[in-house]
């Protein structure tokens, strides 16, 4: 029996460096497969006989994108082993920075990560722009930034990128292929999404630091609270960061859970079929409380895609 090797070195999408070598057979079949992490950072070391107060700072320098949840998992974990109740005010304001910076996530997640992998950027230089309007209202009824002539002025970008002969952040695409199931009016409908994501998420990154003093790698967490007293008692901090939360309701709302259901729709069968469906194991250690037995997130695992038991 023949066997091929795949080497596929590094892995995009993920925080550091990993390389995959999968053998597969004549019929396409892995049969052996390896995992290995290329990059040690050596943080544990780094944390050896340090005072326990210093580990927040150097925890969260693990990671250049969720360096709070780092943070914030290396202060909580001292205070839980000195047994250390955190003011009531000063969860809320960790609350507030982790969860602007849970949505900032998902929506990178979306639409700068992996959306491109359903959206075909050449094809929405073939849409009809009035057209395109008008399917984004079948999925709501008041679409984000939606007009005619917003999204003319979207397709005249997209184009300069191929005018221009490269692409540019979206080189690298299979963009034309056949596996494509969006409209080309879809596909310009998420492109403009895409492209308002971008100054949605650094807005967020603007939330985060009005708390947090700076992002990545904020400053505000010491054990036993935070350090942004001053932040949370000034009316038009609060005010500033109410704005950015709002508007971005408004774009979740109006523009990324339309654009998810626009996308499910389109890729249905496929979906539905398992393709690209990993073994649907799940965990969730909770989190976000508000109360001292109220959480936001409840714990638990799922094994084998079973959402029932």
């Amino acid at each position: 029996m023949s066997t091929k090797k795949i080497i596929i070195d590094p892995i995009t999408r993920i925080e550091g460096h990993l390389r995959i070598e999968v053998e597969i057979d004549e019929n396409n079949v892995v049969t052996e497969a390896w995992a290995s992490g290329q990059l040690f950072r050596g943080i544990e070391t780094i944390l050896k006989g340090r005072d326990p107060r210093d580990s927040g700072l150097i925890a969260q320098r693990i990671c250049g994108v969720c360096t709070n949840v780092h943070y914030r998992a290396s202060i909580s974990a001292v205070e839980a082993a000195y047994k250390i109740e955190i003011p009531h005010n000063a969860e809320i304001i960790r609350n507030l920075v982790t969860l602007s910076l849970f949505v900032q996530d998902h929506i990178v997640h979306y639409y700068h990560l992996h959306s491109l992998d359903f959206v075909d950027i050449t094809g929405a230089l073939s849409a009809d722009c009035t057209k395109a309007a008008k399917d984004a209202a079948s999925w709501c009824e008041h679409p984000y930034r939606n007009s005619d002539g917003h999204l003319e002025a979207v397709k005249e970008k997209l184009e300069s990128f191929v005018k221009a002969g490269r692409l540019g952040l979206f080189a690298n695409g299979y963009w034309g292929h056949a596996s494509y199931r969006l409209s080309h009016e879809e596909n310009l409908v998420h492109m403009n999404h895409y492209l308002e994501a971008l100054r949605i998420q650094r807005e967020l990154s603007k939330a985060v630091a009005i708390f947090a003093g700076k992002t990545p790698h904020p400053q505000n967490l010491v054990v036993g609270g935070v350090t942004s007293v001053a932040d949370m008692l000034n009316p038009q901090r609060l005010n500033d960061f109410l704005f950015i939360i709002k508007e971005t309701r408004d774009f979740i709302e109006r523009a990324y859970i339309p654009d998810m259901v626009m996308l499910v729709n389109a890729y249905r069968d496929s979906i539905k079929s398992g393709e690209g469906r990993a073994v649907g194991n799940f965990m969730c250690c909770g989190g976000y409380r508000f109360g001292k037995d109220q959480q936001l997130f409840s714990s638990g695992v799922i094994k084998g895609h079973d959402f029932e038991s």
